[in-house]
């Protein structure tokens, strides 16, 4: 075992301080309780929605994604027998992300976004990607804004009314609003895009600025948003707990500040500071990465993908090869780590779905850090089927559209 290994064990950051089958019955357990409305880290939100149109829709609707880090709205174009199509995407940073902001100024600027989308279509199909509790008459409660997005004044606030309130206080007609998870419209745009059906269970992942999971609950009839960014089961390691405290929102979305593309970098920036002043590194390379602020996904990405190349921003600290060995070792070991909890999270949703090698579930992944984290894929789908008995029980595709597809879609549902 290396130093950075015995680094990563010693502090509670390498994938071995996590048992899988303990944590896939844990966050089994808390599905199992927020399906019940008892405590729980897990809210298990009822989205009122299917996966599948019960006829084939028809028409133009608005689509709205407000993400984790950016907002794109759209006109989608549906016609029967024929694949959706996508017109007039635009993309702009999503408002709160950029400083704090009131809840009338968020909902103007999408409004203002929007724009004269509203003569082509009396629909907007919402894709909220934060905590909503989805209401029976498909309009969501806000539960809180999280992924460092900051909107005062916004919590218990209804999605619909408000962007209505700003329609009709430019003097425009009010709209028919559907608003659902980014989860559930990944899920409901692949499906409808590759007419998928039949499947076994249906889960819908999100693993990017933040991480969720819904998936269509075979008791309730419906897809359910575990909001597994709040899982609280696996246990902090000493960077993970000061990023919880140092952010606006301390005590909550555990899980997604231990793995999401929002805190991969300053978990990764924490623990090798921490590394450097446990003497894990040269004297010399400890000083540099003491100094060192900054640290962003660009640049992990560039390190990692030229196994530890000192000639990139990140290799540069290193003042001799052994320590670029040791920064890299690090670095993979909490990729690995990151690949593993979110693999256990869908393991245990797997199961609850119904899915098994015969009768296969469809899962739809969504996401950068999905796409594009070092090897993160293989490393995800390694853990998986390392406690799979027999055949592979599910079927992976990544989304590409299929959120505002979806979103779209969801006022046919």
């Amino acid at each position: 075992m290396n130093k950075a290994e015995k680094f990563l064990l010693e502090f509670g950051l390498h994938e071995k301080c996590f048992d899988f089958e303990e944590h896939v019955q844990s966050f089994t357990l808390e599905m199992e309780s927020g399906l019940a409305n008892k405590e729980s880290s897990l809210r298990m939100l009822p989205s009122y929605l299917g996966v599948e149109p019960g006829t084939p829709p028809s028409g133009e609707v608005i689509a709205v994604d407000a993400g984790g880090t950016n907002l794109r709205v759209a006109l989608v174009s549906f016609e029967p027998g024929s694949a959706p199509v996508i017109n007039r995407l635009e993309k702009h940073r999503i408002p709160g992300s950029e400083g704090a902001i009131s809840k009338d100024e968020f909902f103007r600027r999408i409004a203002e976004y929007i724009g004269d989308r509203t003569e082509a279509s009396g629909d907007i199909g919402f894709c909220f990607s934060f905590p909503c509790e989805i209401t029976k008459d498909r309009d969501g409660k806000i539960i809180l804004f999280d992924k460092e997005v900051k909107v005062d004044d916004s919590e218990g606030k209804y999605i619909g009314k408000e962007l209505n309130a700003a329609f009709t206080g430019e003097g425009k007609d009010m709209l028919n609003v559907t608003v659902l998870n980014d989860t559930a419209a990944a899920l409901i745009g692949a499906v409808l895009a590759h007419g998928v059906s039949g499947m076994g269970g249906y889960i819908g992942l999100i693993y990017g600025t933040g991480a969720n999971i819904c998936y269509l609950d075979p008791e309730k009839g419906m897809l359910i948003n575990t909001e597994a960014g709040g899982y609280g089961g696996f246990k902090q390691s000493v960077c993970d707990a000061e990023i919880d405290a140092e952010s606006d929102d301390p005590g909550t979305q555990r899980f997604e500040k231990m793995v999401s593309g929002a805190y991969f970098s300053t978990v990764a920036l924490k623990a090798i500071k921490l590394a450097a002043r446990k003497g894990v590194f040269s004297a010399v390379t400890a000083r540099a990465i003491d100094r060192f602020t900054g640290l962003d996904a660009v640049m992990i990405d560039s390190f990692m993908r030229e196994h530890g190349g000192r000639g990139t921003e990140l290799g540069a600290l290193c003042a001799v090869g052994k320590d670029a060995v040791l920064l890299y070792g690090i670095i993979d070991g909490l990729y690995e780590r990151a690949a593993k909890l979110v693999a256990i999270a869908i393991t245990a949703v797997l199961r609850r779905s119904g899915a098994s090698a015969t009768h296969k579930g469809y899962i739809v992944a969504e996401g950068s850090t999905f796409r594009y984290g070092f090897k993160f894929r293989e490393r995800f789908e390694k853990y998986i089927m390392a406690h799979v008995h027999g055949e592979k029980p599910y079927e992976l595709v990544l989304a590409d559209d299929h959120v505002v597809i979806g979103a779209a879609a969801s006022v046919f549902l």
